[in-house]
């Protein structure tokens, strides 16, 4: 977390940090929000920062010896009350789980590795029988599958959290536990309430959220697949196929789509990552998500930079071949229930990359939402957005294919002339090469007016 690690992340690869809110207090994240910000500005990147706040996280308590053995076919009381845990009784941070759960659901503890039925409740106390036992130790993960859980996804704790990211200027915030699209509009009223909005990214880790996906999908930002929580309570062999549909939905509605835990894990301790581990950050890439984040292993592992750099490396791999063979993916732009005059543009603007071999796609943007609907056709040429507020750049580092730049207002008045400057920082410059500027849309689709100019490139 120096600024040395900082920069050297950035000259990696990075585009987006992540403060996990799970994690230290709030002077530690105002000291590392303004090292990175200092570091992109050292750097002359645009790299966005997202603070994940923590959610309900539900889980045991203490043990009077730090942990508890848990034997199959025994049974165990999970307490919701204040205490010490020992053999055979379980302590809840919970205070609501004897009222949440039913006989015959599933309570999981220690990331899915134990499991028990709830046979009966007796007051606040939840009697279970253990399927799969082991050691349970201190503060270990609580999940109820099963169950309808009563407590919200924003906890008193996530609303500090985000008015310290508002007061910061943070370019996103991420809500844990998601369950419907209500959960993310109670958050958006409420940073409305206090001072502003944050873009808000929907972390999908929970059965009902994949139910809901749609309209979550319509009310978030972006939408981010935590495979970790997800693939405890749902099926492990079911994520993969929830990570495709999730990213095809969120694509046709241009909503960027990151992809979450365990993508290199085994780089926590070791300097290379496992086959599998390459094969799965590769299938992200070749199905068209906007990001690949890592968590522990750039957090807590002894090889950040290295996992980054390999991360890196795989994913331009994979799309220097889907470059040779011009395409990223389909193209979302061309079927939508609704006519668009911002998709109709993006889905002829791949078209035209596609059959001139354009050097670059020129995006004038002050909301960012053009640039972010031309990402999500997926050009096979680089997308340029122009814009003239950082906060803006920022906010684009996170979708696919966007180079952000940013512009004073006298430069936005010749886009001509800013056309030859913008190809000429990206070294497109190869004479008799061209590039396509898009422009004329407003943020009230009624007063749209799109135009679409092919440039030859001067060097």
């Amino acid at each position: 977390d120096t600024a040395k690690d900082i920069k050297s992340l950035i000259h990696s690869g990075v585009n987006v940090f992540r403060l996990n809110m799970s994690h230290g207090d709030h002077k530690y994240h105002k000291k590392i929000f303004k090292r990175i910000r200092a570091c992109s500005t050292k750097t002359g990147t645009y790299g966005a920062i997202l603070m994940d706040l923590c959610g309900p996280k539900i889980r045991v308590g203490k043990f009077e010896n730090g942990s508890i053995q848990l034997k199959k076919n025994e049974r165990v009381i999970i307490r919701c009350a204040s205490g010490i845990g020992s053999d055979g009784i379980i302590i809840s941070q919970y205070r609501q789980l004897y009222k949440d759960v039913e006989p015959g659901e599933r309570i999981l503890l220690d990331d899915g590795n134990m499991e028990c039925r709830v046979e009966s409740v007796d007051g606040k106390d939840v009697i279970c029988k253990v399927i799969y036992g082991g050691e349970l130790k201190n503060n270990k993960g609580l999940n109820l599958p099963d169950t309808r859980v009563s407590v919200s996804s924003f906890t008193a704790k996530d609303k500090m959290d985000v008015k310290l990211a508002m007061e910061l200027g943070a370019d996103f915030v991420a809500l844990s536990f998601v369950r419907t699209a209500k959960d993310v509009r109670g958050l958006q009223r409420y940073m409305a309430r206090v001072n502003r909005e944050i873009p808000v990214i929907a972390k999908i880790e929970k059965p009902e959220a994949v139910v809901n996906i749609d309209e979550i999908i319509k009310t978030a930002y972006g939408i981010m697949v935590a495979r970790g929580d997800l693939g405890i309570e749902l099926p492990a062999e079911e994520v993969p196929l929830i990570q495709r549909v999730v990213t095809d939905k969120a694509r046709a509605n241009n909503c960027p789509v990151i992809v979450a835990t365990q993508m290199m894990e085994s780089m926590i301790t070791n300097a290379r990552p496992t086959r599998a581990e390459v094969g799965d950050v590769a299938n992200a890439a070749m199905t068209s998500v906007d990001a690949v984040m890592l968590s522990a292993e750039t957090a807590a592992g002894k090889y950040p930079v290295k996992a980054v750099k390999m991360m890196d490396c795989i994913l331009r791999e994979i799309e220097n071949h889907q470059w040779s063979t011009g395409s990223f993916g389909s193209d979302s732009g061309g079927n939508f229930d609704r006519p668009s005059s911002r998709r109709a543009v993006a889905h002829a603007a791949n078209a035209l990359a596609h059959d001139l071999k354009l050097q670059g796609v020129l995006v004038p943007t002050d909301s960012g939402h053009t640039a972010a609907v031309l990402s999500a056709s997926r050009p096979s040429s680089p997308l340029l957005g122009l814009s003239t507020s950082i906060q803006t750049c920022q906010k684009l580092s996170l979708h696919w294919g966007i180079v952000p730049f940013l512009i004073n207002r006298l430069e936005s008045q010749n886009w001509k002339l800013l056309s030859q400057e913008s190809c000429h920082r990206c070294k497109l410059t190869k004479t008799g090469h061209r590039v396509l500027l898009v422009s004329g849309f407003n943020d009230d689709e009624a007063l749209n007016e799109p135009v679409m100019k092919i440039i030859n490139v001067k060097s």
